[in-house]
């Protein structure tokens, strides 16, 4: 399955439509499909965002259509909601991927969209792609059952996948999955800090880092318990 296909098909923006306005719409954020069913998870502060007044809908890119969503739950925990609509067409959904594949070090991938608003007959988001590594298991009691990533999760990246080749053994290839949900980034924090000074002048240098924050598989499956869903998933 090409990146192309599972970006556009998959990982999808999620949007709401105004019932006396089908004209319009306002982008939400991301969502991931990961069944052929038609079962998509995104971020509890994604669907609580949506009105009585609003359509809530997938907006499959490639193929230029929406699907209507409906909320099966929300987490009462996790920063998860679990939807559905009709099945959205996919050949071969990615599994998830469980312990003990990923790990601090751990080498991962995030697809989804921005909020950007261009112009009046321009779709106000596009796709962003990110790369780095896990950086940590966070142990704050805010923050979850959650890895630490090496970069942000921007504006209308929550609900996106996180994504992980795993090597095959004995072949040359990996196994792409899903081994995370992102939901936020935790506060910016100066972790470099030096002064240079002269008589002239002083300059002072610093390193910000900001530290994406994805849900764990263990924090994605709670969601999925009593319903009679079907996933993959690659485990020990």
């Amino acid at each position: 399955m090409k990146a192309d296909f599972y970006v556009e098909d998959v990982i999808v923006p999620l949007i709401a439509i105004p019932k006396n306005d089908e004209g319009k719409f306002r982008f939400l954020g991301t969502g991931f499909y990961f069944d052929q069913e038609g079962h998509l998870l995104t971020c509890r502060h994604i669907v609580d965002g949506i009105s009585e007044n609003d359509r809530f809908c997938a907006y499959q890119i490639g193929k230029k259509r929406e699907l209507e969503l409906n909320i099966l739950r929300k987490s009462s925990k996790y920063d998860l909601a679990l939807c559905k609509s009709v099945p959205p067409g996919l050949e071969k959904p990615w599994p998830f991927i469980d312990n003990p594949f990923v790990n601090i070090g751990s080498d991962v991938e995030l697809y989804g969209y921005i909020h950007e608003p261009l112009g009046q007959h321009e779709l106000p988001f596009r796709q962003r792609y990110m790369k780095g590594h896990v950086t940590g298991i966070s142990r704050e009691s805010n923050y979850p059952d959650s890895f630490e990533l090496s970069f942000p999760i921007l504006f209308g990246m929550s609900g996106s996948p996180l994504i992980y080749h795993s090597p095959i053994e004995g072949e040359n290839k990996n196994e792409t999955g899903i081994v995370g949900s992102a939901y936020g980034s935790r506060e910016s924090e100066i972790v470099h800090h030096t002064v240079v000074s002269s008589e002239q002048y002083e300059e002072r240098v610093s390193r910000i880092v900001e530290l994406g924050l994805c849900y764990v598989p263990k924090a994605i499956f709670s969601i999925f318990e009593g319903f009679d869903i079907n996933i993959k998933v690659f485990s020990e």
